[in-house]
């Protein structure tokens, strides 16, 4: 469906920025192909005409490639095509790898908005001053990004906070940009057929769903009490505390710490850690999301860990998180046993049971593209292969054959890579396929536990129950729909054809049992009145008993062939 884009001023001119700026980066092909030309300036159309028919300013602009170009003009076009990039930098089932490197680089670090403003946003989220929240506040921020800033504070009890406060009228114009990415995406889905397969509509709704859940503070606030009531248990792991009386949707206040950063193996070891047990407790961490709870931090990369002292690990960032639901993380469980017992032909198969539909000549192509790369895998003495990049080589081939996978799989893949590059980081040493078996198997004895079970049987009692107790209302309802031509039945011709077939048959059946019937009781009507009727020099009665056993012989061959 054509996406209806509003004629208001400010989107216009905001349009017309954004179509300069590709075009200035090179992109003046794309804006063709969406018919948009006339939005820009006479200046550039004018060079874009002799762009499109000569060489000097042509080879001028393919110096630099294209991927370094997408990257500059997503930077100059500010916070929301910044987030825009990052997704698809998340998404290599759709986009080339050159450009997935490319688009790692963004940078997301930006000049700090005012102090002054820092205090007029706590103001209007909490109706009090700065200085009735917090004991101290420090003016200057340790980190600015796109949407945010983090301050270091002291609350009034002495208690050592990090407060992330959004940037000023962010959300306003996430919204503009977020309207007009719909209205250039509708228009590629239009007229560039080469990135219709792409769905460039759901890309932005996608990419719209992720944004707005991001810039609601509390979302990212709930998410980590989540992961706190999973692991909060576990001494090896730690998530810091979140202080909801002084959270909102603009401002985050958590717990500060002093860890230290995963990318700095010297001082890791200086703290007394070993990066080596680090690297099999993050992956543990991350099976642990995967396989039991279906609730994952989607972008788990160095920079969102801290290493903590006693070889304790802390995550901190909960601001992308995916999920998993329970049917398709049993699913994920099959795959990966069978990956453990390198089965190919069982691995294959389980591969294709994660994805929802697909043709048959997907399934073909898909099954002699992925058992040499399961095989390879599996019987391949080289001590650098790696189980992540296996299963996140299978989904990408899935997709290059027309196996889609459900979008929150596609983040799981990524992000089992991506833990195992951060274990390769803190250890290049670690191998993950030597260390994935008792790692997996301790992972299901938690998924199996017998409390968690007891638990998940309990659930559902309770949503079995609450079907059975609404079983009679609804049924009702869906009679009323019926009564009243709302409800679109649809029968397949060949069911038709089989219901008639058996009606026509019972109905042969009982059509037979009469005439029987009626032989035998005329038969010794006749026998007991008119014992010497007969015909031919027959007993009219002895002929009925005759044909009476011959049709009930008949009867009996009807009813056992079916």
């Amino acid at each position: 469906m054509f996406y209806k884009f509003r004629s208001v001023a400010g989107d216009i001119n905001r349009l017309r920025v954004i179509l300069l700026i590709f075009f200035e980066e090179g992109f003046g092909f794309f804006i063709e192909q969406v018919r948009l030309s006339y939005l820009l300036p006479f200046k550039a159309r004018v060079f874009h005409f002799f762009w499109r028919h000569g060489h000097a300013v042509k080879d001028k602009q393919e110096v630099i490639p294209l991927p370094k170009r997408l990257r500059s003009a997503l930077e100059r076009l500010g916070p929301t095509f910044v987030k825009f990039g990052q997704l698809l930098s998340l998404r290599s089932d759709i986009v080339p790898a050159e450009y997935i490197q490319e688009l790692k680089r963004l940078r997301t670090e930006v000049a700090p908005f005012t102090f002054s403003e820092v205090k007029n946003i706590i103001n209007e989220e909490f109706g009090k001053d700065i200085r009735e929240i917090f004991k101290k506040f420090d003016q200057k921020p340790l980190a600015a990004a796109s949407l945010s800033q983090v301050h270091k504070a002291l609350l009034k009890d002495n208690t050592e906070v990090a407060v992330k406060v959004q940037r000023p009228n962010i959300r306003e114009v996430i919204e503009k940009d977020i309207h007009i990415l719909f209205f250039l995406a509708s228009l590629a889905e239009k007229y560039v057929k080469e990135i219709v397969c792409l769905q460039p509509v759901q890309l932005i709704k996608e990419f719209s769903e992720w944004t707005m859940r991001e810039l609601d503070f509390t979302i990212e606030a709930s998410n980590a009490e989540h992961f706190h009531r999973h692991f909060g248990d576990d001494p090896r792991f730690y998530f810091p505390q979140i202080y909801w009386d002084f959270t909102s949707k603009r401002v985050l206040t958590m717990e500060f710490l002093h860890g230290v950063e995963l990318t700095d193996a010297a001082k890791i070891k200086k703290i007394g850690d070993d990066p080596h047990t680090l690297a099999l407790y993050g992956m543990e961490l991350g099976l642990r999301q995967l396989f039991v709870h279906g609730f994952f931090q989607a972008d788990p990369h160095p920079g969102n860990f801290f290493a903590l002292k006693d070889n304790r690990l802390c995550l901190y960032d909960f601001g992308m998180v995916g999920y998993l639901d329970r049917h398709l993380r049993d699913k994920l469980i099959s795959v990966f046993v069978s990956f453990v017992e390198k089965n190919v032909d069982y691995s294959v198969e389980k591969m294709l049971e994660l994805a929802p539909e697909y043709s048959l000549q997907a399934r073909e192509n898909f099954i002699q593209k992925a058992s040499p790369i399961l095989g390879n895998w599996f019987y391949s003495k080289r001590k650098d292969k790696s189980i992540a990049k296996m299963f996140y080589e299978l989904v990408l081939e899935g997709v290059k054959n027309g196996i889609y996978f459900p979008r929150n799989l596609i983040l799981c893949s990524r992000a089992l890579l991506v833990m195992e590059a951060t274990g390769l980081l803190l250890d290049p040493e670690f191998q993950l396929y030597e260390e994935i078996t008792p790692m997996f198997e301790k992972v299901l004895r938690d998924k199996f536990d017998p409390a968690r079970v007891i638990k998940e049987v309990e659930m559902g009692i309770v949503e079995y129950l609450s079907v059975l107790e609404q079983l009679p209302e609804n049924t009702l309802k869906l009679i009323e729909k019926i009564e009243k031509g709302q409800v679109d039945v649809r029968i397949d011709k060949s069911e038709i054809m089989a219901i008639k077939n058996e009606m026509e048959r019972v109905n042969n059946i009982r059509l037979l049992s009469i005439v029987i019937v009626t032989l035998i009781v005329s038969s010794a009507i006749i026998l007991r009145l008119e014992q010497k009727t007969l015909i031919f020099g027959f007993s009219v009665a002895k002929i009925e008993l005759v044909l009476a056993f011959i049709f009930a012989c008949f009867l009996i061959v009807m009813i056992r062939k079916k």
